[in-house]
């Protein structure tokens, strides 16, 4: 899973984490529990992180996704953030917003699911999808490890997930959390995921770019991802 050189890549690995590894509902518990599908109602034709994260996003998936892959897009919204001219064998949208998702020229198959109240990914068969991908949404996630036994489920053996995301968020909807962590402590929480779920090898963090500048000028946007491989057996 090796990217270009200039990004900064380090082992999660399952010693870094408690035995048992659990989490307790408050950690899940958000400050807008209102219906999610209430929220999303409206489509949201915007990037919710800067461009040049979203260049550095684009080069990261131009390494790992290939043109025969199947792909799997969970959190999905109206782009996905791979280069336009990579055009995977198929792609599998799951989001909350029809109109988004029929905007995203990738997907070949969209799916509108809450995954925070059903986080089964039924439509999708058994070792059937190459990669899965989750673009600056994993944080909103209420049922991450039953989610991440699904991303498990469908992948082949060997194939590989990747959590995307930055320090930007509605900050009323993530998850109890995530407002009180550094960006480190972040990267540990979501590789503590692939863990609790289970079935996972190579458990490790990516930084593609790191906070540049300041909000008074210059500032652009962090972006990490935490990945993890099926266990072959």
């Amino acid at each position: 899973m090796s990217p270009p050189s200039t990004y900064t890549i380090n082992a999660l690995p399952r010693s870094r984490y408690p035995t048992p590894l659990s989490y307790t509902p408050n950690d899940f518990r958000r400050e807008d529990e209102r219906s999610d599908s209430e929220w999303y109602a409206h489509p949201r034709f915007v990037q919710h992180i800067d461009n040049p994260a979203i260049a550095a996003l684009k080069s990261y998936y131009s390494t790992i996704i290939k043109p025969n892959h199947s792909v799997l897009d969970i959190c999905s919204s109206w782009v996905s953030h791979l280069p336009a001219d990579l055009k995977p064998q198929s792609m599998i949208g799951y989001g909350m917003n029809a109109a988004e998702l029929s905007r995203n020229t990738h997907l070949t198959t969209i799916f509108v699911k809450d995954l925070n109240i059903d986080p089964k990914l039924d439509e999708v068969k058994d070792g059937s999808v190459d990669t899965v991908i989750c673009n600056v949404s994993v944080d909103y996630l209420t049922k991450p490890v039953e989610v991440f036994k699904e991303m498990r489920r469908v992948l082949k053996e060997g194939g590989t997930a990747h959590m995307a995301f930055s320090n930007r968020c509605f900050p009323t909807k993530v998850v109890g959390k995530w407002m009180g962590m550094s960006d480190e402590e972040r990267r540990r929480w979501v590789g503590g995921y692939f863990w609790a779920s289970g079935g996972w090898d190579d458990v490790e963090e990516v930084i593609l770019k790191e906070q540049k500048g300041g909000f008074l000028g210059g500032y652009e946007d962090p972006l990490y991802v935490v990945r993890g491989r099926k266990v072959s057996k």
